[in-house]
């Protein structure tokens, strides 16, 4: 498996020089390596099922804590010390390996529970990027994303997506490729890092992928722990597309799970599908009725043969020191659906600068129609 792994980003490497070039888009250098991939039985108990994981990355997994609850607020700490009380209510089996990763990784079992929260208690858009413009010292961290999905002229529908979690390069291996199994039935395929028990980014057999984007709303950290851990009427956006991919049978099942169910925190949705016109871009509040925009590819229509999304509404103009979104644009369009629709077209474009940049810590390539998915770690 990694053997073809392997192979895959060096002809991807290729096929991206020459597209690039053929068509004058300046290419830069990036080191990319396909990540490592493990296998998680969902038969096994919940308290078990991390174990093997965590051995290998035992040393890894305080520095990621340490990393992703640096961000959290602390006005929200009395939040978490207050879902600790009762793990099992508020997440369930995804509790039960919150605890099992805190003990098998000898670290405190808050700590983990900050990290899987992090996104939705953090301020939601507290602070915009400077990714663009000259770069400042004061830029520490970020939580960006990018995603495309893109129709072929043949109808086949294609999916990437870059994650900016800007973890120091040393831990950047330590985001992995799961197989989620059930016995000896492989479920889904999805991306995390290690000791974040819910996913960003998943592929399933049933012939759909998506990958989850920030959306830069602001948020009130203390309304969305009410809503998601007093109230208990609201999903972390990324506990749901787990239970999305563990239990959905179709692209249309998983749209309209992703589109009604409330959310704790404003989130993206991207999602492709493995048939012509498959693709959206859910534009997520906490409550349903998202905004969404559909692929909805029409030889009238220029440049619909592509959704992309970064983490700002597409109705409004993205701020100019994160414009990612109008680079993305320009490199697609450069490229053109021939030459941009495809694994190794998009995988091109989300290796250009600033669609990569310094934040950059994964990218991930998708085919739902093929059950296809190719996670590789970004190193600065």
């Amino acid at each position: 498996r990694k053997m073809g792994s392997a192979f895959l980003i060096m002809a991807v490497r290729v096929l991206i020089l020459v597209s690039l070039l053929c068509v004058g888009v300046v290419v830069h250098a990036r080191k990319a390596e396909p990540m490592n991939t493990f296998k998680l039985d969902l038969n096994v108990p919940p308290e078990e099922r991390w174990k093997h994981i965590i051995e290998i990355y035992h040393s890894s997994v305080p520095l990621i804590v340490d990393y992703f609850n640096s961000l959290i607020p602390k006005e929200v700490i009395p939040i978490i010390e207050f879902v600790m009380r009762d793990l099992d209510k508020y997440f369930g089996d995804l509790g039960k390996e919150m605890t099992s990763i805190a003990e098998y990784a000898g670290i405190d079992l808050g700590m983990v529970v900050g990290l899987n929260i992090a996104l939705e208690l953090r301020r939601l858009g507290g602070g915009i990027p400077n990714i663009t413009e000259t770069h400042s010292s004061t830029d520490h961290y970020v939580f960006g994303c990018t995603s495309i999905v893109a129709q072929d002229k043949a109808g086949n529908v294609f999916h990437g997506r870059n994650m900016d979690w800007n973890l120091p390069d040393n831990l950047r291996n330590a985001t992995i490729q799961i197989d989620y199994y059930c016995g000896n039935q492989l479920l889904f395929q999805g991306i995390t890092t290690v000791g974040y028990v819910g996913i960003l980014t998943g592929v399933s057999p049933y012939g759909f992928s998506v990958s989850i984007n920030e959306r830069d709303l602001g948020g009130n950290i203390i309304v969305n722990a009410i809503d998601a851990f007093i109230k208990r009427s609201a999903w972390c956006p990324s506990h749901l597309l787990r239970q999305v991919m563990e239990k959905c049978t179709s692209y249309s099942e998983a749209h309209k799970v992703l589109s009604d169910t409330p959310l704790v925190a404003p989130v993206y949705y991207i999602m492709a599908g493995s048939k012509s016109n498959e693709g959206a871009i859910l534009s997520r509040d906490r409550n349903a009725n998202p905004h969404e925009k559909l692929l909805n590819v029409s030889s009238s229509l220029p440049n619909s043969w592509y959704l992309m999304e970064t983490n700002y509404d597409y109705w409004d103009k993205a701020p100019p020191k994160d414009d990612r979104r109008s680079y993305a644009h320009k490199y697609l369009q450069t490229l053109g659906q021939d030459n941009a629709a495809s694994l190794s077209g998009i995988y091109s474009v989300l290796s250009q600068w600033p669609v990569w940049n310094r934040f950059t810590t994964y990218t991930a390539l998708m085919n739902p129609a093929k059950y296809e998915i190719h996670g590789y770690d970004v190193y600065t």
